[in-house]
């Protein structure tokens, strides 16, 4: 009788959990980030990035957009980054790109990144490599990096799609 009872109201709750009206949110969560790059240089990133999850039981969605800047104290640049990531699904990794700029205070340069990462709570861990066109910089940055920031949530909404 109880497995009776347990396989009903399992299929009960799954059958009302799939529909897309009753369980269907999305989280957007918007909040500072500090970061730790390591390549040929180290360079030290603070920014913000706006997170926005599905919540819902398959196949849940995450993406965010990202906007920081950094400074290279070896290098003595400055620097800045607008990017995008995406994650399929809870567990898989994140694929993303950066469009960045740096400066020497002089010249300046502008370059892409694709990215690829993995996010844990608050950490997120990425490696990437910077396409600059043409360098113009004195000094020699990063292009081949390995990306640690620690992202907190400062501002939470819920939206039901």
């Amino acid at each position: 009788m109880f497995r009776v009872v347990f396989i009903f109201l399992f299929t009960v709750s799954c059958a009302v959990a799939q529909r897309k009206d009753f369980f269907d949110f999305k989280k957007i969560q918007t909040g500072p980030y500090f970061g730790f790059q390591q390549g040929r240089n180290i360079v030290l990133e603070i920014g913000a990035e706006r997170r926005m999850k599905e919540i819902k039981w398959k196949s849940p969605n995450a993406n965010a957009i990202l906007l920081g800047v950094n400074y290279d104290y070896n290098a003595k640049i400055l620097g800045a980054d607008l990017g995008f990531w995406f994650r399929p699904n809870r567990l898989s990794f994140t694929f993303g790109g950066v469009v960045a700029g740096r400066s020497d205070f002089t010249r300046y340069m502008i370059g892409v990144s694709p990215t690829l990462g993995y996010k844990i709570w608050f950490l997120h861990a990425q490696i990437g490599y910077y396409f600059y066109p043409k360098s113009v910089l004195s000094s020699p940055t990063n292009n081949l990096f390995l990306s640690l920031r620690l992202v907190l949530t400062q501002k939470t909404r819920w939206k039901n799609t």
